[in-house]
């Protein structure tokens, strides 16, 4: 496997870090981060992991700014400076909880870490019949040119609008990798997607969010 540029230190270098080689080691990611709709009665967040780790190298990692690539993670409720310092801080906490530390200045990290983030609003309409609709019509209703899911009969046999309820809400999806420094080799990983619930992002949401997310991953040897 090739090695990808590094630092004295040892470290990957952003700069540098050919993007093909970023997105072939990510194109899992990509396909899995807001690839798939949760279903709308989804309220608690679900946590895939997709490459499971019995061990990572060791205690100390340093971080990797994945580009931004899907619509959904050029949003600007995540794109936001404030937001990402949050969620990195975040997942530093659950890092450290876990026996984990960021690298010093100029000290070799054991693996590498980044995360993906996108949002994306969805609409669900759900047609209902009128309620003095006859049991015996269907709720879609046919005549000689076709049939149609906009207008039923009555029991009297009069055409009328069914009613249409439109939902809202937002689905979010959080990504996470450990790589091995100097190569795009992924020793961990799991995406975190469900339904945002509404109200400000606060500190103790994305601390709970980091904390379940990384709530699979391994601890430090020894901790």
């Amino acid at each position: 496997m090739r090695s990808l540029p590094v630092k004295k230190a040892g470290l990957s270098t952003p700069a540098t870090w050919p993007l093909p080689r970023v997105m072939a080691a990510f194109c899992l990611g990509v396909a899995l981060l807001l690839g798939a709709s949760v279903a709308s009665s989804a309220k608690e967040p679900q946590v895939e992991v997709s490459k499971r780790a019995a061990s990572l190298p060791g205690p100390v990692y340093t971080w990797f700014p994945m580009p931004k690539v899907l619509p959904g993670e050029s949003d600007r409720r995540v794109t936001d400076a404030t937001f990402r310092a949050q969620l990195q801080a975040a997942f530093d906490t659950a890092l450290k909880a876990k026996g984990y530390r960021p690298a010093a200045a100029g000290e070799k990290a054991n693996f590498v870490i980044a995360y993906r983030v996108g949002v994306r609003d969805l609409t669900q309409t759900t047609v209902h019949d009128a309620p003095e609709a006859s049991m015996a019509q269907s709720s879609v209703q046919c005549g000689l040119d076709g049939c149609s899911q906009i207008v039923t009969t009555t029991g009297g046999g009069t055409p009328e609008e069914m009613k249409l309820e439109t939902t809202t809400s937002t689905e979010g999806g959080v990504l996470v990798e450990v790589l091995e420094p100097g190569t795009v080799r992924v020793l961990w990983r799991a995406l975190n997607r469900g339904t945002v619930k509404p109200g400000a992002i606060s500190q103790k949401r994305l601390d709970a969010v980091a904390k379940n997310t990384l709530a699979p991953l391994p601890p430090a040897a020894g901790h």
